[in-house]
């Protein structure tokens, strides 16, 4: 246990973000390879402008068939000069930071599994390793990764908030939305009638668009504006705003974007400017039920741990959605964060410390199947 928390204290250290992934990928590689694995890194970086590629390392158990245990190496904004502290039972940012809890959790956890199974005396399944890249920037790792190195085909993602022993079972599909608008330039104090000010008409659009919660399983934002020029003199001309929508229910995002492109259309007629919605899918959703033997394993894992287990839904994609969609059954874990994407990100120290354990139980639970199918 006193492993995982230097481990994690460590790599929180080290600068990183989406795209400057190296210090932490050589870190990681490096204890992996410490430990006797054979790591592999792929060029998923390159095609982002990115430093450092996934890692992926793989540990034999003896027993037939694979599982995927996967973490990511990066991190959002504000996560350089991270002095983590630990007070009253907790492991916190100095208050100026994030933590990187997010995911650097789930990294340590998994590097911590592979010296307990190492340790643990018993046979279990083929452990792939995968430590992808970009994750915060849109999956970009993942999405590049060539899951034809792969051959599980069930798997965890040790990348979700919560109290050890919540499961997700579910994730949101994505897209990305753009309005786009076209208006005509005029001098603002000589002839401001000839000019169509796109400002106005896209604050038209904002100001009457669903957005925020909007269901149980879905939300909306709109987020980035740019109107191009930073002068007032000037009727502007162009404006666009960009945004996404997410829900785990793929009838609600379906009907959401035909409600986003018919919105902006009917808020701007009138203004005299032209409209142009543009929509991007980022990642599709997944769902399981509790039954499904993915979830079965993760909560005889936790069984046997004595944690009190809870199954549910999140509200953020992972790379457990590019592997489902791949065929590869993953559900998120918890590791004991909360907080992520902010100042005040902690994370419970006994949950991290007992976060590797939990990955080394979920393995050996489905040895105690008997491994399984290739």
């Amino acid at each position: 246990m006193k492993d995982i928390v230097e481990d994690f204290l460590e790599l929180v250290q080290i600068d990183a973000a989406s795209g400057n992934e190296r210090g932490v990928a050589d870190a990681v590689k490096g204890k992996l390879g410490a430990l006797g694995l054979a790591v592999e890194e792929d060029d998923a970086g390159a095609g982002f402008g990115g430093n450092a590629g996934n890692v992926l390392a793989v540990l034999d158990g003896g027993l037939p068939g694979s599982i995927l245990l996967n973490a990511h190496m990066d991190r959002v904004a504000n996560g350089q000069g991270i002095k983590p502290q630990i007070k009253d039972g907790l492991i916190v940012s100095d208050g100026t930071t994030i933590l990187a809890a997010d995911d650097l959790s789930g990294v340590a956890a998994l590097i911590d599994s592979v010296r307990r199974l190492q340790a643990c005396g018993r046979k279990f399944p083929r452990v792939e390793y995968l430590f992808t890249v970009g994750e915060e920037a849109g999956l970009l790792g993942s999405k590049a990764f060539d899951t034809r190195w792969l051959r599980a085909k069930v798997g965890y993602a040790f990348d979700s908030p919560g109290r050890l022993g919540r499961v997700v079972c579910a994730a949101p599909g994505q897209v990305s939305l753009t309005v786009e608008v076209a208006g005509k330039a005029a001098h603002a104090g000589n002839c401001p009638e000839e000019g169509v000010n796109a400002v106005t008409a896209l604050a038209k659009i904002l100001a009457t668009i669903r957005d925020g919660r909007l269901d149980p399983e879905s939300t909306a934002n709109f987020a980035v504006l740019d109107c191009g020029t930073k002068v007032t003199n000037i009727v502007q001309s162009y404006a666009v705003c960009r945004g996404e929508m997410r829900s785990r229910n793929d009838a609600a995002l379906s009907a959401y974007v035909e409600y986003f492109e018919k919105h902006c259309r009917e808020a701007a007629a009138g203004t005299g400017a032209a409209v142009t919605t543009t929509v991007t899918p980022q990642y599709e959703s997944f769902s399981f039920d509790e039954d499904a033997p993915v979830i079965q394993a993760a909560l005889a894992a936790l069984r046997g741990m004595g944690a009190e287990a809870q199954v549910n839904g999140g509200g953020g994609g992972m790379d457990a959605n590019v592997f489902n969609a791949a065929g590869i059954g993953v559900v998120g874990v918890a590791t004991g964060y909360s907080g992520n994407h902010g100042v005040s990100e902690r994370i419970v120290l006994d949950d991290l410390r007992r976060a590797g354990e939990l990955a080394e139980r979920i393995v050996l639970a489905w040895g105690d199947r008997g491994g399984l199918p290739e």
